[in-house]
């Protein structure tokens, strides 16, 4: 087949370039830009993935019907989430090293008493949550998964979810050694992850919303009935409190009696693309206050 090769000539008549239609194509302007700023956006995401490190995806509707659910407890979601940041790209259970869970090692991972992970143990797999595989385990790709979205969900009907944040909420110490925050006090920053708004993570009542002008906030009230927790005053106390490695975890914003709460971005993003700095400066900008005080 006799190959099509096109000459690119200046007004000059000077020979710039050749073209094959065979191999190449040409784009607009318009299409040129598009093209120019999806790969600004797809590098500002690798960036902020690079720096906020690991991540598996979460599906959203699956934590809303665990909340729902009369089975499983307000800490057994914590425990769920912290368990699901150590699957691997084969969807195993495992160590850094690759080395798979046994079932020793998910008791010690939780660090909970040997009657307490029986019941969420059997709930688990009961639930097929937890697959057991000779003495290993898998996670339900349903749920949890590591890697590639192809053939599974589109992404944006998932969140990210930062393996090493998740980690160090469960796994941070006081000064004496002992838990700093129990799953019960970590209950909040998983259950409201069905609700952050898809580019802004305002938790809210319709996170699909395009415009962050029509969202639909959950208020103080809202979110301490939504959660079946009591006493708003505590529940407010309990958000700011939550602190990761000297992080604020949720920003309150408040006007005319009316307040609304962000989850910060490094530890939960829902947008396909790079959160905007803006949002992530205001977190820093509480942290370095407090900090001064």
């Amino acid at each position: 087949m006799e190959e099509r090769i096109l000459k690119l000539v200046s007004n000059d008549g000077e020979v710039v370039g050749e073209y094959n239609p065979d191999e190449q194509y040409i784009r607009n302007k318009k299409q040129d830009d598009f093209m120019k700023e999806k790969m600004q956006r797809n590098k500002a995401m690798d960036e902020f993935n690079k720096e906020n490190g690991k991540f598996i995806w979460s599906y959203p509707e699956r934590i809303r019907q665990l909340i729902k659910s009369e089975e499983f407890r307000k800490a057994d979601l914590t425990m769920i989430f912290y368990l699901a940041t150590f699957v691997n790209g084969t969807g195993f259970l495992s160590h850094d090293n690759q080395l798979k869970f046994t079932k020793k090692d998910i008791q010690q991972k939780l660090g909970i008493g040997r009657n307490l992970f029986g019941k969420f143990y059997n709930k688990l797999i009961e639930h097929e949550i937890l697959i057991a595989t000779d003495k290993n385990y898998k996670w339900s790709e349903t749920y949890n998964f590591y890697g590639a979205t192809t053939g599974k969900a589109k992404p944006k009907m998932l969140v990210r979810t930062y393996v090493e944040q998740v980690r160090e909420l469960y796994e941070a110490k006081t000064e004496t050694g002992k838990k700093k925050y129990s799953a019960i006090n970590l209950y909040p920053v998983f259950a409201l992850v069905p609700y952050l708004h898809h580019s802004s993570n305002i938790v809210c009542k319709n996170p699909d919303v395009k415009n962050i002008e029509d969202i639909e906030y959950f208020n103080l009230r809202e979110i301490t009935e939504l959660l079946d927790l009591n006493q708003s005053k505590k529940v407010s106390s309990g958000l700011q409190s939550i602190l990761l490695n000297g992080q604020t975890t949720f920003v309150k914003s408040e006007s005319k009696g009316e307040t609304y709460y962000k989850l910060n971005p490094r530890i939960f993003w829902r947008g396909t693309e790079a959160p905007d700095k803006k949002m992530v400066a205001e977190f820093d900008m509480i942290d370095n206050n407090r900090k001064r005080k």
